[in-house]
């Protein structure tokens, strides 16, 4: 699955910040599932400073590491509950919410 061309940047709104663990500032982004469902990925605004390049090819790359680690049922179902990235590769990509 090619997850660039799923990827809808959201506008960030600090209103948001309960959907992001209390992070008033993230860069989100929706992510299309099967059978129509939606699902998100997020990051926050200052790790994504970290990223040289950050934007939909970093988060796409970041999301088929993790389907290939952990398997496209698994990812689909932390994606449902709202995926939260890391800048840094080194540390583990937690699958949880």
């Amino acid at each position: 699955m090619a997850y660039q061309h799923d990827l809808i940047r959201e506008i960030p709104d600090t209103a948001l910040a309960g959907r992001f663990d209390g992070e008033p500032l993230v860069q989100s982004f929706s992510v299309a599932l099967p059978r129509g469902r939606t699902g998100r990925v997020w990051i926050t605004t200052a790790e994504a400073l970290d990223v040289p390049g950050f934007g939909r090819p970093w988060v796409a790359a970041r999301l088929t590491e993790l389907r290939q680690e952990r398997g496209a049922r698994a990812l689909n179902r932390a994606l449902a509950e709202g995926l939260r990235l890391h800048a840094s590769t080194a540390t583990a990509l937690s699958l949880a919410a």
